[in-house]
């Protein structure tokens, strides 16, 4: 696959070295930005299984149907293993708790990091 970016209201995208980068810029995640999060990566990826980090940037919070979305088998549709960047103590504590409540029944491999160079090779592990 081609490196590309692209660039919403809510989230940035790029592709590169192997690795989809998704980083939230801000608000809370409703239902409707998931989908259109899930949507838009599956679109630009040609729905191909993709490595996944994810940066949260100002998470100001998640509702549960975004939530139980993005965990669903459709919301991780394409992802063989995502790790999810934080770099507050807030979004250290939600990223954790979203990882507890939703990802403990997934199949998909998934890891929450402090610091995107651990995250890289972790998922480096799935490829």
């Amino acid at each position: 696959m081609e490196d590309f970016s692209f660039e919403s209201e809510f989230y940035n995208f790029k592709y590169e070295k192997g690795i989809f980068f998704g980083t939230y810029i801000s608000g809370p995640i409703t239902l409707e930005v998931a989908k259109s999060l899930v949507s838009d990566r599956l679109r630009l990826t040609n729905s191909k299984s993709v490595l996944m980090l994810v940066t949260v940037k100002d998470l100001k919070g998640m509702d549960r149907e975004a939530r139980s979305y993005l965990s669903s088998e459709e919301g991780i549709k394409g992802v063989k293993a995502g790790a999810i960047v934080v770099k507050s103590p807030f979004t250290t504590h939600m990223a954790n708790f979203f990882m507890k409540i939703s990802f403990n029944k997934s199949k998909m491999p998934a890891k929450v990091f402090s610091h995107e160079e651990e995250a890289i090779i972790w998922l480096r592990k799935f490829e």
